[in-house]
């Protein structure tokens, strides 16, 4: 393995167990047994080396999802699609679920707030716009697309979040589940 995809792995293991702001340079290169010019030759900062981490593990999540919120004309079966895609994706990948949750929950002043913010903008602007084109088949979605998206989203997290904690069995029906109680805000 070469270095740079050694350190990526490190701060997987590191930011998928810590916030950003408790993983020090010294503690990244100490993991890694690399010097600190290593670290800074291939990704230039921590906060590069950051979002490095995050678009190789994390990115691939948020790409998932958006590609599923394309709007089929059937949105409990594109919610049904996201919610498995989701699911399956952080059972494969569960350091990958800590590293989005820690930084979901970054302090506005965080260095890396920027960054990750904008990455849940587009994840919620892609939700939000599926929900705005099934206004034709649910017009009760009118007006409130944005905060529906938001739920959504945070459903999902969820769901992933009892699964991976073993709080509940990973059951097939699960994302079928989660979608049907989800709908009945939606039809209320």
């Amino acid at each position: 393995m070469d270095t740079k995809t050694s350190l990526l792995n490190i701060g997987l293991e590191l930011f998928g167990k810590s916030p950003y702001e408790a993983v020090g340079v010294q503690d990244i290169v100490d993991h890694a047994h690399v010097t600190k010019p290593t670290l800074y030759h291939h990704f230039g900062s921590k906060l590069g080396f950051y979002q490095a981490v995050f678009d190789h593990f994390a990115s691939p999540f948020f790409d998932l999802i958006i590609e599923k919120s394309h709007y089929k004309r059937d949105l409990t079966n594109n919610l049904n699609e996201i919610s498995c895609a989701a699911l399956a994706f952080f059972q494969d990948n569960p350091t990958a679920y800590w590293l989005i949750e820690y930084a979901i929950n970054a302090s506005v002043e965080s260095e890396h707030h920027d960054f990750v913010s904008e990455k849940w903008r587009q994840l919620n602007q892609a939700i939000e716009t599926m929900f705005t084109a099934a206004i034709e088949q649910h017009g009760n979605l009118k007006g409130k697309t944005a905060l529906t998206s938001w739920l959504f989203i945070h459903a999902i997290r969820a769901e992933v979040f009892v699964v991976l904690t073993k709080q509940h069995p990973c059951t097939p029906d699960l994302p079928y589940k989660l979608v049907h109680q989800f709908m009945y805000g939606i039809f209320a």
